[in-house]
């Protein structure tokens, strides 16, 4: 059970996340409730490119999954939702979803695995969620949209869903997620004002991405891009002078919303997504892999863009939050001087992922709900 106080992050389940996670302060941590997606890269080989990949066996890449989010998440509670993924394992009783063999494995581990449900899943995922349910008797996250709140049979939708589940809202979180941050969409009061049983849920957050979906569209240079997700929820929450539930905040730190791959052998640029209060900075280089000029004699700059964004960074003192705020700000000063080593896209992603968690949970963490 938790309130506004804490804070729900968005976490694709790649090695940058699981690094971000596992490296943050435990006082950040206990203040953190993250929803994990598994995507469907994990089963791929990284040998040969995503679309030539190889298949992994299924059973063994839930096995390690299983130990990464116990190396991660330890023994705190964590939503775990493989809506993008359709593996099944094949048992002497037949085939099991992806979501149903994984818990199995992680009551090994002593995981507090909690299910990711929808209100229109497959009938293949309801059942492996309500299974789960059933074994670990810690209830289910229901995760929906705007959409879905707005439309005529909702009420009636929502309790055939916790009927299916044998559950009472009091044993359900429940996620409202915009995904890609939309000024037009309705404000989380007006959704917020049409579920059912408001106060009867087990906690209530509302998600949302802001981050835009790559940066292809911003020139080399530093530039900022306000935190619209979080201003959002913030304003809802310093204006909700009614009794109406507050919502924790939730949303996909320096991700898009809406869930996408990177395209096979892009070339991105040599950037630091870093946030601020109410912004993002975006430090924004050329291609990681340097080209040589129009005259063919000179290489463009390449991954030693990195070390130079981190020294802008670190001299500015009303930028930067110190190298002790988090894992991530240690790691920004390390390479603003020792220059010899750049890193990769995957780590300084690293980097801003713990950051922005560690943010947001203490800006969360310092306001007042009274």
């Amino acid at each position: 059970m938790f309130g506004p106080s804490h804070y729900v992050p968005i976490l694709r389940w790649k090695q940058a996340e699981r690094f971000a996670l596992r490296h943050l302060h435990e006082e950040d941590r206990r203040r953190i409730t993250p929803l994990i997606e598994l995507t469907p890269t994990i089963f791929k080989s990284r040998k040969t490119t995503r679309r030539d990949a190889m298949p992994l066996d299924t059973a063994h890449v839930l096995e390690e999954q299983a130990k990464n989010l116990l190396e991660a998440c330890g023994n705190s509670p964590f939503f775990l939702d493989l809506r993008h993924v359709t593996a099944e394992v094949s048992r002497e009783r037949g085939k099991v979803h992806a979501l149903e063999y994984l818990a199995e494995i992680g009551r090994n581990y002593k995981l507090k695995l909690v299910p990711v449900a929808g209100l229109s899943r497959t009938k293949e995922y309801q059942s492996s969620v309500a299974g789960v349910v059933k074994d670990d008797k810690r209830g289910s996250c229901l995760r929906i949209t705007p959409a879905e709140i707005l439309h005529a049979g909702f009420s009636t939708t929502v309790r055939r869903f916790l009927k299916s589940l044998h559950l009472d809202p009091e044993c359900v979180h429940l996620l409202i997620d915009y995904e890609a941050n939309d000024p037009g969409a309705p404000s989380s009061q007006a959704l917020l004002e049409a579920i059912p049983n408001l106060n009867e849920w087990l906690t209530v957050s509302v998600a949302s991405g802001a981050f835009p979906p790559d940066l292809q569209g911003f020139r080399p240079g530093n530039r900022k891009i306000p935190r619209n997700d979080w201003l959002a929820w913030k304003k809802a929450i310093e204006q909700n002078k009614s009794r109406l539930r507050k919502p924790s905040f939730s949303d996909y730190t320096i991700q898009y919303g809406l869930y996408k791959e990177p395209i096979d052998g892009c070339n991105p640029s040599v950037s630091i997504r870093y946030t601020l209060d109410e912004d993002w900075l975006i430090m924004r280089g050329e291609a990681v892999r340097g080209r040589a000029d129009s005259n063919h004699n000179e290489q463009r700059p390449g991954r030693e863009q990195w070390n130079a964004h981190a020294q802008l960074l670190c001299d500015d003192e009303n930028l930067f939050y110190g190298e002790s705020f988090s894992w991530g700000d240690a790691f920004i000063r390390e390479k603003s001087v020792k220059t010899e080593n750049h890193g990769s896209p995957e780590i300084w992603l690293r980097a801003g992922i713990n950051h922005h968690m560690t943010v947001v949970s203490r800006q969360i963490a310092n306001l007042s709900f009274a």
